[in-house]
């Protein structure tokens, strides 16, 4: 029996070309909640940047790749990054001038805007973003840092960051989270604070950073629109985001 779905946001409940949550899906996730089934989301992106559902609430918020995850009533759980992983990257953004995001608890920062971050602000439509100095949050609690390269020029970043968990669900930029700090991780504590097994939950998602958790649920789904590498992970490939791919999962596996 499935007590609980895991629902990434971009690319699996919200199309990257309208930018919005489809009528279909939207019932659908209706008809499941009231048979009972928690609703949850999953997600890299900062608590700002997940109420965009047309006013259906989820039962609890797993964000920042498992930094921070919350419910209505309380914080369940947050992690923040290393604070020398933090002056580590400070000082990386430093030396070769790429854009990178800070993410704090109630904040989120970015150090400067290039055309790489133009179009990704215009692609996911984050919008509460102030741009300040890094150097100024090397002893504040940063939950989740993005950097904005492409994959050719991730490579001097990962290799300076060997501590880190870096994934990426967006070909300009890449999360970095501390390591086994994911969305596996951040659901494994929802679960525990509401007493469900993996083995009774489904995780759907599209992206790199979405492997962990469909690794732990035992009901694992990828959209058509996700990678070879991120469908090699999951047990079911529902069909793509733009065509219904959240309900055509549910019907498969007999919730609506």
């Amino acid at each position: 029996m499935i007590k609980a779905i895991f629902f990434d946001i971009d690319g699996t409940l919200i199309s990257f070309n309208t930018h919005k949550i489809s009528s279909h899906t939207l019932d659908a996730l209706h008809q499941v909640k009231q048979d009972g089934i928690k609703l949850f989301i999953a997600t890299g992106r900062h608590k700002l940047e997940v109420d965009r559902f047309e006013g259906f609430e989820f039962e609890g918020h797993v964000t920042m790749n498992g930094q921070y995850c919350y419910n209505d009533k309380e914080i369940i759980y947050k992690k923040p990054i290393d604070k020398n992983t933090v002056q580590s990257v400070i000082k990386l953004a430093e030396d070769t001038g790429e854009a990178y995001m800070f993410f704090e608890e109630n904040n989120v920062y970015l150090n400067k805007i290039n055309h790489k971050v133009e179009k990704v602000l215009e692609e996911v439509k984050v919008n509460n973003i102030q741009i300040e100095e890094l150097s100024q949050f090397s002893d504040k609690e940063i939950f989740q840092i993005v950097c904005f390269v492409t994959e050719k020029e991730e490579k001097e970043v990962k290799s300076k960051l060997p501590l880190c968990e870096i994934t990426r669900w967006h070909p300009l930029f890449m999360d970095i989270n501390p390591k086994g700090g994911n969305k596996k991780n951040g659901i494994l504590k929802m679960l525990d604070y509401y007493h469900i097994s993996p083995d009774e939950i489904m995780a759907i998602g599209d992206g790199e950073n979405d492997i962990s958790m469909l690794e732990v649920a035992k009901y694992s789904v990828a959209m058509e629109n996700a990678s070879e590498q991120v469908k090699s992970h999951a047990g079911f490939i529902t069909s793509h985001v733009d065509d219904d791919g959240v309900v055509n999962a549910l019907k498969h596996y007999g919730l609506i």
